[in-house]
């Protein structure tokens, strides 16, 4: 049996000790969230499409781990055969090491070899696996013209069916693969006497934990670190905190003695030993919108953006609009249409029942959404959202605001609240509406976002209407939070 693969290969070259974890204690990894299942699952769909760019390929994917052998020996023979012109996941096996390549197609006398990938460019990681995978093939035998690395082509603008051949662009790394070799062979050899140590070797935690990928043991890593330790805060750099804390300042305490009690760490250290939130009032004020909008629009929108274009006119990864809550909330006027005005929350308030608009079903009908937008947005003058992307780009992009002196409309709650330095032990690694909801609610009833785009993309009345459900849901969250800072 295989002591390496490409996965375990790339996880030992960002730490020694996650090798080993993956190894020999994978049940100590954290649960996968719905999005990293979300990326695997695009990965493997868009690597069965690039099939077709090489088709009538043999698939010796095995059925089990059991069955790595028995197909290691099948594509050997495949190779000397000279009616196999094509095979998809080809085995190979080389000094304890097991690749399964993507694509292996005959060119002539010699092999070219394929490794597909599901972005619009390619990073470090991707040469790093292309490396390898030359490594083994090479000390196989296997005689080959080229390596080349396949992925989306962002210039691509689907025209009726797909064009596989447009839609995929390839690279070659030859010249890249054998100029690795030697180190891939030496990182071979340290890894594999890493997976034979009778103990996990000794790894401080440090910024390989989050860095290239956010490694799936941080919770078996970090379970002696409490939980306000000041490793959690934001204001400096992960570099900067290991530094400080390998250097005998491992305490909150410690660290608050070396640095300025009026600096944002400082404040947020408090927040960790406090269990409460941190936030710079006056930023936050003079964020705040002015003069006080009469009437405001909270909203939603659920965008989606598939790796392969859906429909025609549209390119890799390009954006539509899947569903959108909107809430509105008037200052009671007379002036103001009565039929805007459908429950009183408070006294002087008026608010809109929540409109919530989908295409789940039928995708082509997503244009639909920008005529209701333009049209529902204009009776207000304040829009209020939580994203990390830029809102206003977004509505300008698709003409629903028609140029950017209305972009002040646009009120960012994600935005506005990382510009006041917002931080609350929930958030670690990350500002979302689910840790915002704990941090000023003491309690979550959300979860993560991407389950929403995995309801809504499921061909599932059921799953549509828990999408819409939890698009509410948000909504009522951000509607809360801008109530709760701002009035």
């Amino acid at each position: 049996m295989h002591i390496l693969s490409k996965s375990t290969y790339i996880k030992g070259l960002q730490c020694e000790k996650a090798l080993y974890m993956q190894k020999k204690h994978p049940y100590l990894r954290d649960k996968l969230s719905i999005e990293q299942r979300a990326k695997f699952q695009r990965g493997t769909d868009v690597g069965v499409l690039a099939h077709e760019v090489f088709p009538c390929g043999i698939d010796m994917s095995p059925n089990s781990p059991s069955q790595f052998p028995k197909k290691a020996q099948e594509t050997w023979n495949n190779l000397s055969n000279p009616e196999v012109k094509v095979m998809y996941e080809a085995i190979f096996q080389y000094n304890d090491t097991l690749i399964m390549l993507d694509m292996l197609v005959r060119d002539g006398d010699r092999w070219l070899a394929v490794e597909v990938k599901s972005s619009l460019r390619l990073s470090d990681t991707y040469y790093n696996d292309a490396a390898l995978q030359y490594y083994v093939l090479h000390g196989c035998g296997v005689p080959l013209s080229d390596f080349r690395l396949m992925y989306l082509n962002g210039d691509y603008v689907k025209d009726g069916p797909i064009d596989v051949k447009q839609l995929f662009k390839m690279e070659s790394v030859m010249d890249y693969v054998v100029e690795k070799e030697d180190f891939v062979a030496q990182n071979v050899e340290r890894l594999k006497a890493v997976v034979a140590l009778p103990h996990s070797p000794v790894v401080n935690i440090g910024t390989q934990c989050h860095n290239p990928y956010p490694c799936d043991f941080q919770g078996h890593c970090w379970k002696l670190i409490p939980k306000n330790s000041f490793l959690f805060t934001t204001a400096l750099d992960d570099h900067t905190l290991f530094q400080n804390y390998f250097n005998g300042m491992n305490t909150n305490a410690m660290m608050l003695q070396q640095i300025d009690s009026t600096s944002e760490e400082a404040h947020q250290i408090e927040a960790l030993e406090t269990n409460s939130y941190y936030i710079d009032y006056k930023i936050l004020y003079s964020l705040a919108p002015q003069p006080k909008p009469k009437s405001v629009a909270y909203l939603n929108l659920l965008l989606h953006r598939p790796a392969v274009p859906e429909l025609d006119g549209t390119r890799p990864y390009e954006e539509m609009i899947l569903a959108f809550a909107l809430q509105g909330e008037h200052e009671y006027d007379a002036a103001i249409d009565p039929s805007l005005l459908t429950s009183l929350r408070r006294d002087d308030m008026a608010a809109e029942n929540c409109f919530v608009w989908d295409c789940f079903d039928d995708h082509s009908r997503w244009k639909e959404a920008i005529g209701l937008l333009i049209e529902k947005l204009s009776h207000y003058e304040q829009i209020v959202c939580f994203t990390p992307q830029n809102l206003t780009t977004t509505l300008l992009r698709h003409e629903i605001i028609q140029n950017q002196a209305v972009g002040y409309k646009v009120f960012n709650l994600f935005e506005v609240l990382q510009e006041a330095h917002f931080y609350h032990p929930a958030i670690k690694r990350g500002l979302t509406l689910q840790r915002l909801e704990t941090a000023l609610f003491s309690e979550s009833n959300l979860f993560e976002h991407s389950r929403i785009i995995l309801e809504a993309t499921s061909n599932d009345l059921i799953g549509y209407q828990q999408a819409r459900e939890d698009l509410i849901a948000e909504n009522e969250i951000v509607a809360k939070t801008y109530q709760q800072l701002f009035k």
